[in-house]
């Protein structure tokens, strides 16, 4: 288990708590699409946080053997460039759920009527999701990651409510520092080792962490 009776959170929570070395920081004076990394007075992105903390948690289901990808290309070539068109597809391998925010994504894998995760398209260098709000046709945009990822830390003391806030305590997040490091080492290698399936899913991510467009 450890550190100290909360045990090891998901790679999703690890990430999380390592945000400001991994998540492009906001001006602290901006009001709007910022979330201050825990304990640290660091703001970091708020929708690039959501999708980095999906985008992670869906790769470790593959990962642990719950759940394998499979990439439908669309792609067309124009006159002058190819327009990247993926859609990805999950298909569930092993329906045990594991605690946490894994556990909420695996649901709604298993849910889901035809494993569809969602389509990204655009440049080979930048993917962007089609879907607004939905992943597996779970509504995930922000604050859905960030909420669920502060109940994880909440075992072992980490996260706090008191009224409608979530309070951190610094000690205990703290002992997460060895696990964190592997974590984002972890992640940097996710986006070396397999950039077809890490870009239009943190792509997908990354739009459906947006609320949906409309009045």
């Amino acid at each position: 288990m450890d550190p100290e009776s909360g045990g090891i959170p998901s790679v999703g929570c690890l990430l999380y708590v390592a945000a400001d070395q991994l998540v492009a920081h906001s001006p602290s004076m901006w009001p709007f699409g910022r979330t201050r990394a825990p304990c640290k007075r660091v703001w970091v992105d708020s929708y690039a946080l959501s999708a980095m903390v999906l985008t992670a948690t869906l790769l470790s289901l593959q990962e642990s053997g719950h759940l394998r990808f499979r990439i439908h290309d669309e792609s067309r070539r124009m006159r002058s460039y190819v327009l990247t068109r993926l859609t990805l597809y999950a298909e569930v391998l092993d329906p045990a759920l594991p605690p946490g925010l894994p556990g909420e994504l695996l649901s709604a894998a298993i849910k889901s009527p035809d494993g569809r995760v969602g389509t990204a398209q655009g440049s080979l260098g930048h993917l962007y999701g089609t879907d607004a709000a939905y992943v597996l046709s779970l509504s995930v945009q922000y604050p859905y990651a960030e909420y669920a990822v502060r109940r994880e830390l909440g075992p072992g003391g980490r996260n706090t409510k008191s009224w409608r806030a979530f309070r951190p305590d610094c000690a205990r997040i703290a002992l997460l520092e060895a696990a964190c490091a592997d974590a984002v080492h972890w992640w940097k290698q996710q986006q070396a080792d397999a950039p077809r399936l890490y870009a239009p899913l943190l792509g997908i991510c990354h739009m459906a962490s947006h609320p949906p467009p409309g009045p």
